[in-house]
């Protein structure tokens, strides 16, 4: 049944786009052109140094391809209603949402599915092909499962790291510059190979803000590295655990947020 409800909202959003066509197509437009630029540049700065760290330029593309595919899938969820959550509590608009006969949650995220992030996901998946490609990485049944399992395990943790910067919405209503420093301004490090930091920022980015499993540790296996730094190979095969325990506590910290949510009255 919450299936085919979320069908039927992203039915309605498809709709609706078409009726600004031409807005939609140049917003796709600009976001490929943006990433394509951005690739570019680390294409360009890292073969201009040859490697970092020892990884290649490919690999480092390869890197930026998982970050931002991942980001891409689990944005088109939670990016627009969780961005939009201190407006929603504001405005008062909330109120009519925990009114609603379904999870406040799962009408948030079923609602507002944001299919602008095709731009990313196209562009993100062809260049994560062409790094196969040209690394020349064995792909098969069992290495493909992973590859899925492993993008879905980071687009876990990236939707983690966005509902925990939006949810302090519901005590401190203005969280805009959270999500901009926790979420995205952290998630610049991961651009680029973790041990390319010292052990601060690697502990940092493994167990207080896990990070680096949303591309690092994945990317261990398919490029056949020994990059762990001080850690346990095992690493590698830990992103979709970390996912699904990451999202489990952002939703306990929504129901928390949601039991302390005090209605604006308007």
């Amino acid at each position: 049944m919450i299936i085919l409800l979320y069908l039927r909202f992203i039915k309605l959003r498809f709709q609706s786009i078409t009726e600004y066509r031409g807005a939609f197509i140049a917003g796709v437009i600009a976001q490929l052109f943006y990433y394509a630029v951005f690739f570019s540049l680390i294409w360009i700065m890292i073969s201009h140094f040859k490697t970092m760290n020892g990884w290649k330029p490919m690999e480092v593309m390869f890197l930026y391809a998982l970050n931002l595919l991942s980001y891409s899938i689990s944005a088109c969820f939670v990016f627009l209603p969780f961005a939009n959550l201190s407006q929603l509590i504001q405005s008062g608009e909330f109120d009519a949402i925990c009114i609603k006969p379904m999870n406040p949650f799962l009408f948030l995220v079923t609602s507002n599915f944001n299919v602008a992030y095709i731009a990313h996901f196209s562009l993100s998946l062809a260049v994560m092909i062409f790094c196969i490609i040209q690394l020349k990485i064995a792909i098969n049944c069992f290495t493909l499962f992973l590859l899925i399992t492993f993008i879905l395990g980071a687009g876990l943790i990236q939707a983690a790291g966005m509902l925990f910067t939006s949810i302090p919405a519901f005590w401190i209503i203005q969280n805009i510059s959270l999500q901009a420093v926790f979420f995205f301004e952290l998630k610049a490090f991961i651009q680029y190979p973790l041990s390319l930091y010292n052990r601060i920022i690697q502990i940092f980015f493994t167990f207080i803000i896990p990070y680096a499993f949303i591309n690092f540790y994945p990317a261990q296996y398919f490029l056949k590295k020994n990059d762990f730094l001080m850690f346990h190979p095992s690493f590698q095969f830990l992103t979709p655990f970390v996912g699904l325990f990451l999202f489990f506590l952002a939703y306990r910290f929504w129901l928390s947020g949601l039991k302390n949510y005090q209605s604006t009255g308007s």
